[in-house]
């Protein structure tokens, strides 16, 4: 018991400052309700803010949490969407992301901006006194712009200096007594020849959940012999929500001793990528499934681990029962915990290196080049030192223009770009060069083909690409399909109506796009989540009571282009 109270005290300490410390207003005026908290486990990054519900509505006014000047405007298809900065006088930034609209004044000053650049993104910084906000005053409406999947409000709190996102809720009082939930931990092999139950691979345990607390492996013992490390799944939720949240705290100890713990109450964006060696990403990309790991690889320099003993990496090789105990708690402090028994055994050979692999190293460049590929990785690309392996795959699709290479595997991820050129066989006419593209091919459905970037130059394909897995050289010549949603050649657009184009491209995606109303341009929204472009005529921009002619021409990624014409009133 007093392992866990040292413990405990060691979790509260973590945290530092005032309790609720009253300098932020609340951004909306319901009730603060999560959909999704802060550091929760993302694809490629943790989430650096916090979701608050809008009751699955639009259009709820957006309030300023203090006193400070807008210093940022950013509207984008994609990410936060259409998004306000504020920088405020007590070192902090707040963010608001994912609006549908902003306050009357911001909305002119981007639309101006938008025209003037002809581009419907824009990423505007204004001058500092253009925009001074009160706190409370109105600065938008919330919405479901961007990658949103459905409409809420995103809200961060930065730190001014270095753009650091911290933890809102440390700001407001969100109701949340509910423990972390645990649903499996796993035991890794930390080397060739490590073993977990006389295998080298690792081995996951459901978790038992018991009236204190929660227990794995049934009461047997699980052997292990050399280095070994853990993980945990684990979520949590808060009060009034349905939405599975993240934890704020993992800790793991073994007989009692803390070995590693990890804390995500601030992290800096330059660091948000190490997520994926964080997490166990082959479980990932199988299973959907976050296991977070409690041990660190070499090249995971995320700041978030406040404690470790050799990495979190256990070894030993004495012949006795260990006890190992992980646990986690939220951002209010309510904690779980697994517990489960290990026997350290004398190493023995328990895996070899693969025939035909090397070693690349992860902090140096590393590159591979044959007659018809060549990779090349810069340094710390990896996590870790990684046993590379390369082979030509059989079968796929047959309209491809090399062969399948197989670039180690897609379980492994990577934290750059690296460079893959991939020789390209048969006759190519010349002006078709410019359709050729890098693809990647899912393993597991051979004729499941992404579009991978990627440029001829000399009779390669070559491009920088983010993940390992099978890749070869393909062709993209269909254009954009344009189809107006409910709307005819010489169709009246009313008053308040929305003239709405669907486009879609089946492969390298859509690219760019052009509006052209009575040769003018005119400014179309893009919602790429729906396929949907969008326009409101406004009379600054558009003269009433007549006959206008539209032409949108849209270009997928290798440059294939569609055009549409109509007419409409307005």
């Amino acid at each position: 018991m007093i392992h866990k109270l040292i413990i405990a005290l060691f979790l509260l300490s973590l945290y530092e400052g005032p309790d609720k410390p009253d300098i932020l207003s609340p951004p909306l005026d319901i009730p603060l309700i999560l959909s999704a908290n802060f550091g929760e486990l993302r694809p490629g990054h943790f989430h650096s803010g916090v979701d608050f519900k809008t009751g699955g509505v639009t259009g709820k006014k957006v309030y300023a949490a203090s006193d400070g000047h807008i210093y940022r405007i950013a509207v984008s298809p994609g990410g936060f969407g259409k998004a306000v900065y504020i920088r405020h006088g007590n070192g902090l930034s707040t963010v608001y992301g994912h609006l549908s609209s902003f306050a009357a004044d911001i909305e002119d000053y981007v639309k101006r901006s938008q025209y003037e650049r002809q581009s419907f993104s824009v990423n505007l910084f204004p001058e500092r006194d253009m925009f001074n906000v009160s706190n409370g005053e109105v600065i938008g409406y919330s919405g479901n712009s961007g990658s949103s999947m459905g409409p809420h409000l995103h809200f961060e709190v930065r730190k001014t200096i270095g753009e650091k996102p911290v933890n809102p809720v440390q700001y407001y009082d969100i109701k949340d007594d509910i423990k972390p939930v645990i649903n499996s931990v796993a035991v890794y092999p930390a080397s060739p020849l490590s073993s977990v139950n006389g295998k080298n691979k690792k081995l996951i345990l459901k978790a038992d959940k018991g009236s204190e607390h929660y227990t794995a492996g049934q009461g047997s013992v699980i052997r292990v012999s050399g280095p070994v490390g853990f993980g945990i799944n684990t979520h949590d939720y808060v009060n009034n929500s349905w939405n599975r949240c993240g934890v704020r705290i993992i800790n793991l100890t073994v007989d009692g001793r803390l070995i590693y713990s990890h804390n995500i109450d601030e992290f800096s964006f330059a660091e948000t990528r190490y997520i994926n060696s964080h997490i166990d990403y082959e479980e990932k990309v199988r299973s959907r499934s976050n296991i977070q790991k409690t041990f660190r690889e070499p090249n995971n320099l995320i700041s978030t681990y406040n404690h470790l003993i050799n990495n979190g990496i256990i070894e030993t090789v004495d012949g006795e029962i260990h006890k190992v105990e992980i646990g986690v708690s939220d951002f209010n402090n309510n904690y779980s915990s697994i517990s489960f028994n290990i026997r350290a055994e004398k190493a023995g050979v328990a895996g070899l290196e693969k025939a035909g692999s090397y070693m690349m190293p992860y902090d140096q460049p590393n590159e591979f080049i044959r007659d018809d590929i060549r990779v090349k990785f810069p340094a710390n690309c990896f996590y870790d030192a990684i046993y590379f392996d390369y082979k030509k795959i059989h079968g796929g699709p047959e309209d491809l223009f090399s062969d399948l290479h197989q670039v180690h595997n897609k379980y492994i991820p990577v934290h750059s770009s690296y460079k893959l050129a991939i020789k390209v066989t048969g006759k190519v006419p010349e002006e078709l060069r410019s359709k050729l593209c890098l693809v990647n091919i899912d393993g597991e459905n051979m004729n499941s083909v992404s579009f991978a970037g990627g440029r001829w130059n000399n009779g390669f394909i070559e491009g920088q690409v983010r993940e390992l897995g099978i890749y070869a050289a393909g062709i993209d010549t269909i254009a954009p399909s344009i189809q107006p949603v409910r709307f005819q050649d010489g169709d009246t657009l009313q008053a308040g109506e929305e003239l709405l184009v669907r486009i879609n491209d089946d492969f390298s995606g859509i690219g760019d796009y052009r509006v052209m109303i009575d040769g003018r341009w005119a400014l179309f929204e893009w919602d790429p989540k729906n396929s949907l472009l969008s326009y409101k005529a406004d009379p600054d921009y558009l003269s009433q009571g007549q006959l206008h002619e539209l032409e949108l021409t849209v270009n997928d990624k290798r440059n294939n282009e569609s055009k549409l014409n109509l007419s409409f009133y307005w």
